[in-house]
């Protein structure tokens, strides 16, 4: 019997083991893991599942470091986590600051900031595409977008750096000194004591009612939280992913920069091919066949979008990174259903824009000789290759 671990921390350092994915698409598509939990390998399964959120429910106790055991108070459930109808009222929240009609007019904020980070990094040669451009472009933007200053953006990448981001107040060893939640708490405080605030998402959050009742505190630092874990945590993982074959494929950089039109379509291959999201866990909410097997209530199932975004069945030639695919938005990357990711149209502008401007800006993007970059915290598979940046003149 084959077996798959999707929590292997090798993964974070050697890559995903595609070859056995493979195999395990071919031979059993539905996959023990040491956990106990069962991991989705083919396409039309993990998206099947992922749209029945009635059956499958979103649950990150894993990757909040409480394993799925402890219960986690219905405040410091995650957007993602929250069942409908109370989601869909939620989102509506989220949608008021992060739909495509709000993302648009970001967009000159995201290419100032990408020119400024280029400025910075011809001026200190050699230029860091990891640390000094694809890292920090998500925690500014979002701390522009939620109406805070740019310093926010520090306490956003180091919260992602060391797992904090991920973590609830609820969870065992964190309680009350739980920094995301003070951090954003001390500005919920401000905001409500200014005579004059802002119309921004705290406000939004703050004034809504849903189900007749105004969320509670701890909902809107939940959710705030939750917002960085989407639009910070995971963003970095899709700019480090453009940038770092930018410059390992010198000949992809040339075609791109010959034709810009082909730049939404390379960051939608680089969503399938190297998902800054591997992987994502749900618990099934009562007992049910599926993919030809039982699932009790409360098993844990793994939804393996690395996996699905190379299945065989859906894909020509897979492994391969191609600009021709006729359906360059049908993968996983952003889930799939009603709880798809609502931050999916600002992570496409950042990724498009990010790769624009170095377009613009380089007329090459050369390897540094034996430097290394540590892998990125939380996106499986994926070590960046240091570059040099040469402007043009």
């Amino acid at each position: 019997m084959l077996s798959y671990d999707p929590h292997d921390p090798r993964w974070l350092v050697d890559g995903v083991p595609f070859d056995h994915l493979a195999r395990i698409r071919a031979e059993q598509p539905v996959c023990p893991t040491p956990t106990g939990a069962r991991y989705l390998s083919r396409y039309a399964d993990v998206e099947a599942a992922l749209k029945d959120v009635d059956t499958f429910r979103a649950d990150l106790g894993v990757l909040s470091g409480l394993g799925g055991v402890e219960e986690v108070p219905d405040e410091q459930l995650y957007l993602s986590e929250i069942d409908e109808p109370r989601h869909g009222q939620i989102r509506r929240l989220f949608n008021a600051t992060f739909g495509p009609h709000r993302i648009a007019a970001e967009a000159d904020f995201v290419e100032q900031t990408c020119h400024r980070l280029v400025d910075d990094l011809v001026a200190h040669p050699p230029g860091d595409l990891h640390a000094g451009y694809a890292l920090p472009i998500p925690g500014l933007v979002m701390a522009h977008i939620m109406g805070l200053e740019p310093e926010a953006a520090t306490h956003f990448m180091a919260w992602s750096g060391d797992g904090r981001i991920m973590q609830r107040p609820c969870t065992p060893g964190v309680g009350d000194a739980h920094e995301p939640h003070r951090w954003f708490a001390e500005v919920l405080a401000a905001r409500r004591a200014d005579p004059d605030p802002p119309d921004d998402v705290f406000a939004r959050l703050a004034g809504a009612e849903v189900e007749g009742e105004p969320l509670t505190d701890t909902e809107i630092l939940t959710q705030l939280q939750f917002m960085v874990q989407a639009g910070v945590h995971t963003t970095r993982g899709l700019l480090t992913h453009l940038a770092g074959r930018l410059v390992a494929e010198p000949e992809l950089f040339a075609q791109l920069r010959h034709d810009r039109a082909l730049v939404p379509t390379f960051v939608e291959e680089s969503l399938r091919h190297d998902a800054p999201v591997q992987r994502t866990s749900r618990r099934c909410t009562h007992a049910v066949e599926f993919a030809g097997e039982h699932f009790d209530t409360l098993d844990w199932v793994e939804m393996g979008i690395a996996s699905a975004n190379r299945d065989e069945a859906v894909y020509d030639d897979p492994d391969a990174f191609r600009l021709d695919r006729p359906e360059p938005r049908r993968h996983l990357a952003f889930g799939a259903g009603p709880h798809v990711c609502p931050g999916a149209a600002l992570a496409r502008l950042e990724g498009t824009v990010s790769v624009q401007v170095l377009l613009d800006r380089c007329r090459s993007l050369d390897a540094v000789a034996g430097a290394t970059y540590p892998p990125v915290p939380g996106n499986l598979g994926h070590a960046p290759i240091p570059a040099v940046l040469v402007e043009d003149t």
